[in-house]
């Protein structure tokens, strides 16, 4: 574990979100997201969560499989770094 990072366990992740725990294993397995083992327990991180959310919206209410699942967030991602390099350049430019 790295310190200073926040985990849940699978488990607690499913309850919540009353799913499987089998739906999460195979984000994990197909590396839509990370997770981490100690000895039985499945820990993710906190920063993963919002991830595997979107991954869970996209296969239950859009049918999407884990294929696609991977290929779309792929995508968000680079559309993000892209707006957030966007937003940094913008702080080049003096006002005034």
């Amino acid at each position: 574990m790295k310190p200073g990072v926040g985990y849940i366990t699978i488990q607690q992740f499913c309850t919540f979100h009353r799913c499987e725990t089998i739906v999460v294993e195979e984000f994990i397995e197909q590396g839509i997201c990370e997770a981490q083992r100690q000895q039985e327990i499945v820990l993710i991180p906190e920063h993963q969560v919002p991830r595997i959310e979107r991954a869970l919206r996209l296969r239950n209410d859009l049918g999407v499989n884990s294929a696609g699942i991977d290929i779309i967030l792929r995508l968000l991602d680079r559309l993000e770094r892209q707006r957030h390099r966007r937003v940094e350049d913008w702080g080049d430019f003096e006002l005034g």
